[in-house]
């Protein structure tokens, strides 16, 4: 992941310099490289899961009907103006990241904009626009609830979460849960490595180990906000941690029983 890989530490114009220099490199090595048909079948899968929970489930439909039209009407200017902001979209839907809204909302703030205003049909506008009304209102209803970190911070002092605890969390969870003695699966294999080292260590010297449902599914079934990530329903047992839990018993501590994804278990 992305997030992994930029030196955060570094601030001021030197930082930002390096930062950018280890985006290009990032670039370089993961976008221009590895081309293959299940990469391809990714980005489509990830531009088009994207549009349509995000936006509209109409908008893929319209930006076909726009192309056809403008390849039929030869409308140069227009196609290459809006592939100016699809491009980049598509050619970043590549990487598995959490952050995929500064993207998604440079595309959306401008070129779908742009786009569904320039729809001549009114009554396929409109539909549109119903359409966006009514994909946001789950959003609506979900954010006018409890916020679900505050969820899962009372459910891990309900499992009696001291100091003296190691505490395994998703890195999604990381922004609205920090805790000294809690570490953060992320998808870096390095760290990977050094977080299973640690729960082992913290095991063999009887030391209480805790661990998040979000840890244990990672990458898959993330809350990103009150909505789980939409490029995260996946198939579970690929999880990061799968193969390492294998041998290991888990057992369930601290719950809310309306909120299964945010279980907190024991490392036995």
């Amino acid at each position: 992941m992305l997030a992994t890989i930029i030196p955060t530490s570094s601030f001021g114009l030197r930082g930002t310099s390096r930062i950018f220099i280890t985006g290009l490199e990032y670039a370089k090595i993961n976008l221009l490289t590895n081309w293959s048909m299940i990469d391809i079948a990714r980005m489509i899968r990830n531009s088009f899961l994207i549009l349509i929970n995000g936006y509209s489930p109409l908008i893929p439909l319209i930006i076909i009907l726009f192309f056809v039209y403008w390849l039929k009407n030869k409308k140069w200017p227009e196609m290459i103006f809006f592939l100016s902001f699809f491009i980049p979209f598509f050619l970043t839907s590549k990487f598995w990241y959490g952050g995929l809204y500064g993207r998604y909302s440079s595309f959306v703030g401008y070129g779908l904009a742009i786009l569904v205003a320039l729809i001549s049909n009114k009554k396929l506008y409109w539909l549109t626009i119903l359409s966006i009304f009514l994909i946001f209102i789950p959003c609506l209803v979900a954010y006018q609830q409890t916020p679900y970190p505050t969820i899962q911070k009372q459910i891990i002092q309900k499992a009696s979460f001291s100091s003296k605890d190691l505490l395994i969390l998703s890195d999604y969870q990381r922004p609205q849960l920090t805790y000294n003695n809690a570490l953060y699966i992320n998808g870096d294999q390095n760290e990977q490595k050094t977080i299973e080292n640690k729960i082992n260590e913290a095991l063999k010297n009887k030391q209480r180990v805790l661990i998040s449902k979000q840890a244990i599914t990672f990458p898959y079934f993330q809350y990103d906000g009150q909505q789980i990530h939409i490029i995260s329903k996946g198939n579970e047992n690929k999880a990061i941690i799968k193969k390492f839990l294998n041998g290991k018993q888990l057992t369930l501590i601290s719950t809310n029983k309306d909120f299964p994804l945010l279980n907190i278990y024991q490392i036995n």
